[in-house]
């Protein structure tokens, strides 16, 4: 069972695994993907399914907070790609936010200087 919005602009997402996902629209247009917990090849696939729906929304940016991030895998990366990549396509603007989250660095900072796709678009 999904819960239940608690306002217009804020919706918690059933993600499973160690996973939570909350949404929030700033905007009209704008999306924030709240990223909170471990990030691995169980929960990737359910954060793809929330990041593709909302690029399919026609937002123009999609921010994904990932600063609650404890455990960051490679299929949390290509996740990222992924939504990239379909970002560009539909037009919209994707951006991550890493925050604190020493999971999300470590594995960012591991990417070759020249992978600007995802890495460009990372918020200091």
């Amino acid at each position: 069972m999904v819960p239940q919005p608690r306002s217009a602009d804020h919706e918690l997402i059933a993600a499973g695994g160690h996973m939570s996902l909350h949404l929030r629209h700033p905007g009209a247009r704008t999306v924030v993907v709240e990223v909170s917990g471990e990030v691995d090849l169980c929960t990737a696939r359910r954060l793809d399914e929330v990041l593709q729906s909302r690029i399919h929304d026609r937002v123009d940016e999609v921010v994904i907070d990932l600063s609650a991030v404890t455990f960051f895998s490679v299929a949390g990366l290509n996740s990222l790609l992924r939504a990239q990549l379909l970002a560009d396509a539909t037009g919209a603007h994707l951006s991550v936010d890493a925050g604190r989250s020493r999971a999300v660095r470590r594995l960012l900072t591991l990417l070759p200087a020249d992978f600007d796709s995802v890495a460009a678009n990372v918020r200091p």
